[in-house]
């Protein structure tokens, strides 16, 4: 049996070099990056250039897609 109780598979992992999304809470930011957390905890947030960033918009606006490398690097993931 491959799937959990209602038949779905498993999440396959992020592939290495590709983009994640991660749902993360925004402390503080400049021009050119923001602070982030995964949680409301301000002492483990790290700093995320705008560069390699993207912010959602609307109701998706505390997810934001970086590099694997990124959040893996920051311990995000």
């Amino acid at each position: 049996m491959t799937g959990d109780l209602f038949g779905h598979a498993p999440a396959a992992a992020p592939p290495k070099d590709g983009e994640i999304s991660l749902a993360m809470t925004l402390h503080d930011q400049s021009a050119d990056a923001w602070l982030l957390a995964p949680g409301i905890d301000r002492r483990v947030a790290k700093w995320a250039p705008k560069s390699r960033c993207r912010r959602g918009e609307g109701r998706d606006e505390n997810v934001w897609t970086m590099p694997v490398w990124m959040a893996r690097d920051r311990g995000w993931m």
